[in-house]
């Protein structure tokens, strides 16, 4: 297939992107180049708790929050910082522009979305959500520093909303200013911190994994679920690393016999296939898997399953990567692609229409891409926090609030998220949708799976 370059261009940027984020989130724990050995690991881990089930009540694995280890739990010494009987100010930060072309473009837009139909509605119990759009770090570490400063100092925003960037020193700063944050858990900056509110939770805890890849993996196919095997390519850089690796030990636990799990391809992306491609098509005794998970940029993956496709490989290809921007590739049809939460198609569920419905009002020129997904379900969370909260509101009553029990139902279309709880473990949900004849198609509705957690070391 040929593309034009420019078009080449613009798809790679937005799959690139997408992979950072879906990769990120995904890497829930370990470090590492991964191989198949490794995955002995998986016995020091409780294995609770079913692979697939609802989006809400799934399974902490009896995990427990120690809540006195919370970092960031001191009072906000301007309590009614950014709200007035009328209006709750509220900004965001996150990495809308790059030089390298690799950005979250598209997150403000989404919550500019969700914050103009709550609007709409009526607003937060009666005040307008006054959304000064997001502050753009451009991905540079310095600069992230520095934009979280002028949000909590100088626009004394309430909170911050959504928070979707690649670096975390904005907690640190957050932290000093006692400003919850709202966003997706792509960095330990929604790690640990009572301030910190990520729609899938802390996904960089180390002692805790999730059964819900082999959930994703029965998926794709009908009838018994059984000996299913799996391949996990990756890239040679950290985050993919971290990823191959925690998703084998995720898919092992689950039942899933994890075949190759190897993040070899360098960096600057995949040049040669050939030996990479008979690698796989071998990996399970010889034999190819029953489904390939590439942890990879848009080049090497579409560069890897032209080349498989070439090799007469008949399974199944999954990546964490979902954009409508991809569509008409045909080399990519029949492509599963997986998320945390519902994507911005039809389907089923009530609140994930009136999500496509939004952007269709308030943004019909907008890709709902995963990146805007992420700035409108950081804003929905924040939205249904703080009505919940009540009236009487101010910055250490809403924190108050929070900490104290409240969970987001995410009525299907986001996992059930539970505070404390995540702030310092992940939800092991996802959803499966799969590209057939140039339409993505939802395959499953929102599921959630179980979390594990490690066995503590025999004294």
């Amino acid at each position: 297939m040929h593309l034009p370059r420019p078009l080449i261009a613009r798809r790679a940027t937005a799959m690139t992107a997408v992979a950072v984020l879906a990769l990120a989130a995904a890497a829930c724990g370990g470090s590492g180049s991964s191989g198949v050995a490794s995955l002995s690991d998986t016995s020091a881990w409780v294995r609770t708790g079913p692979t697939s089930g609802p989006s809400t009540g799934w399974s902490d694995g009896g995990y427990t929050v120690d809540t006195s280890k919370l970092t960031c739990t001191q009072p906000a010494k301007d309590d009614t910082r950014g709200i007035t009987d009328t209006s709750i100010t509220v900004e965001g930060l996150g990495f809308l522009t790059s030089t390298t072309g690799v950005s979250f473009q598209g997150v403000d837009v989404g919550a500019k979305v969700r914050f103009d139909a709550a609007n709409d509605a009526g607003g937060i119990n009666g005040r307008r959500i006054d959304f000064k759009g997001v502050l753009d770090d451009g991905g540079q570490v310095s600069r992230n520093l520095a934009q979280a400063d002028v949000l909590a100092s100088r626009d004394k925003a309430f909170a911050a909303v959504p928070v979707v960037a690649s670096s975390s020193g904005y907690a640190d700063v957050f932290c000093r200013n006692t400003v919850p944050y709202f966003g997706w858990g792509t960095n330990d900056g929604f790690c640990t911190s009572a301030l910190a509110f990520g729609v899938t939770g802390c996904n960089y805890n180390t002692a805790v994994l999730a059964n819900n890849i082999a959930g994703l993996v029965n998926a794709m196919f009908p009838g018994p679920s059984a000996n299913r095997t799996l391949a996990i390519v990756g890239q040679d850089i950290d985050s993919s690393r971290g990823g191959v690796d925690a998703l084998a030990r995720d898919a092992e636990a689950g039942g899933t016999k994890v075949v190759y799990a190897k993040a070899q391809i360098p960096a600057s992306g995949l040049a040669d296939p050939t030996a990479l491609v008979q690698a796989i098509m071998t990996a399970n005794a010889g034999t190819p898997p029953d489904v390939v998970y590439y942890v990879t940029d848009f080049g090497s993956t579409l560069k890897l399953i032209q080349a498989l496709k070439a090799a007469g490989y008949q399974g199944k290809h999954l990546s964490p990567i979902y954009d409508p921007a991809l569509s008409s590739i045909k080399d990519l049809d029949g492509m599963y692609a997986t998320g945390s939460w519902l994507p911005g198609i039809d389907h089923s569920n009530k609140a994930a229409n009136q999500m496509v419905a939004d952007f269709a009002k308030y943004a019909p020129n907008q890709r709902v891409s995963i990146a805007a997904l992420a700035g409108y379900w950081s804003a929905d969370l924040f939205v249904a926090a703080a009505t919940a909260a009540g009236r009487d509101l101010t910055v250490n009553s809403f924190l108050k609030f929070l900490n104290s029990g409240y969970v987001h139902n995410g009525d299907g279309a986001v996992p059930e998220t539970r505070w404390p709880l995540n702030h310092v473990v992940p939800t092991p949900c996802s959803s499966l949708i799969q590209l057939v004849n140039g339409t993505w198609k939802p395959i499953t509705q929102l599921t959630c799976g179980s979390l594990l957690v490690k066995k503590p070391a025999k004294k």
